[in-house]
């Protein structure tokens, strides 16, 4: 019995060592308690946002030791939101906000500067109307406050089965809406309908040699600026009184006259692609904003872009680290790539936009128009005297002038006279 006790307690010690040697080793699991978790808002509609996500996603898992935590916030309360949160001290560690609220932000002490952060080549691989949407002027020197992944800005957009050749120039435009214009049927059809608001046609100021500031921020508006400023003025309200286009200061009559599909051709931001894909389908046409026959300039509408911004209270190492992952990840090449196909603007260059980035060619051919448009673009001011001075200012030129209630003369004069109370230098 001893024997046989013996060779059972032999025979179990071979199994254990056999078994120990044979089995694969395997690797612990990762200590949860060892990543390092961001809190990430923004206000991405549902479908982008679900994109977003899934970038999201695979940053998390190329990078096990970072985290990133997505919070979906409203678009209107979004930066009062992020101001608040992180003046009591908390709010997530990044933001995903239009580069206009840049300037609210920063007087408000939220965000961290990026200057250290993003490299001089990083930003160089940008388009670079994005780039100069991101920075904000603090104590007279431009500062970079957010990494622009998109951007947003104007072009014609245009029914193909209608228009075979795209306008060059808006006179060949204004010729080719009034001759597809019909005011006979009921309803009427408009070659041409074309929201007057000051966004859309601000890049033709530039083009007729207007200008508000000069390179040194000095108002110029009512000097040298001003015989630009004053035909830009003159034009539009010629365009605001010819019957055979559509013309006008109400935004609502012109959507809705595309949507009712009463419209051929247009002028809006990129951010609106998808809806004159629902309107025309795979007939829509996207082409850079026709210039002005024997002015000097091209149309340079604004740039605008979205950004991811860092809370100013983000001071350690390995946040900032993390952070600083993010942000790069969410320029590479694939990452753009994929916003692309979600029908956002790349900011990044190395995307060529080739036949092989995308496989809608409709889409495709509109990403190389909005890029060809940012490129002649300015970008959008994000200063908050910028926002609640300037822009209120020049509409309320704008709509007297184009209304008939001003002169174009009498309205550059007192927009001219209030910027340089505002602006006085010291």
């Amino acid at each position: 019995m001893r024997r046989q006790f013996l060779f059972r307690r032999l025979l179990l010690l071979w199994l254990l060592v056999w078994t120990s040697c044979a089995a694969p080793p395997t690797s612990a699991p990762p200590d949860q308690s060892d990543r390092l978790t961001l809190r990430l808002w923004h206000a991405w509609p549902a479908t982008e946002g679900r994109v977003l996500q899934a970038l999201v996603d695979q940053f998390n898992q190329t990078y096990p030791q970072w985290q990133i935590s997505v919070q979906a916030r409203p678009a209107v309360t979004l930066p009062m939101d992020l101001a608040t949160a992180v003046s009591e001290g908390g709010g997530p560690h990044l933001a995903i906000v239009q580069s206009h609220t840049l300037g609210l932000l920063v007087s408000a002490g939220t965000l961290r500067p990026l200057d250290d952060i993003i490299s001089a080549s990083e930003l160089n691989s940008l388009i670079p109307a994005a780039v100069g949407a991101a920075r904000v002027t603090v104590a007279d020197q431009p500062a970079l406050f957010g990494l622009p992944i998109s951007f947003d800005t104007l072009a014609l957009y245009y029914n193909r089965a209608n228009v075979l050749q795209p306008p060059a120039t808006f006179e060949e435009l204004l010729s080719t809406g009034r001759a597809l214009t019909d005011r006979d049927r009921t309803p009427p059809v408009w070659g041409l309908a074309y929201n007057l608001s000051l966004d859309r046609t601000i890049g033709y100021l530039y083009a007729f040699g207007g200008r508000v500031f000069d390179e040194n921020g000095a108002v110029v508006l009512g000097s040298s600026g001003r015989a630009g400023a004053e035909r830009w003025l003159a034009w539009l309200s010629e365009l605001y009184r010819d019957e055979q286009v559509l013309a006008t200061l109400d935004g609502v009559v012109v959507d809705r006259v595309l949507q009712a599909r009463e419209a051929i051709m247009t002028i809006d931001w990129a951010h609106a692609q998808a809806e004159y894909r629902a309107i025309w389908n795979d007939q829509l046409g996207v082409t850079p904003l026709p210039g002005i026959s024997g002015a000097d300039y091209s149309p340079q509408p604004y740039v605008q872009a979205d950004v991811i911004v860092m809370n100013a209270r983000l001071s350690s190492q390995a946040e900032q680290a993390a952070a600083q992952a993010f942000m790069r990840f969410m320029i590479e090449v694939n990452s753009q790539r994929t916003l692309l196909a979600a029908g956002r603007q790349p900011t990044q260059l190395a995307l060529q936009l080739s036949d092989t980035d995308l496989d809608d060619q409709v889409q495709l051919g509109a990403a190389r128009a909005f890029r060809a448009q940012a490129q002649q673009g300015l970008p959008m001011p994000a200063e908050r005297l910028a926002n609640e001075v300037v822009w209120a200012t020049l509409a309320d030129m704008q709509l007297s002038a184009v209304r008939g209630l001003l002169t174009p003369e009498q309205a550059v004069t007192i927009a001219d006279e209030i910027l340089r109370s505002r602006f006085a230098p010291p």
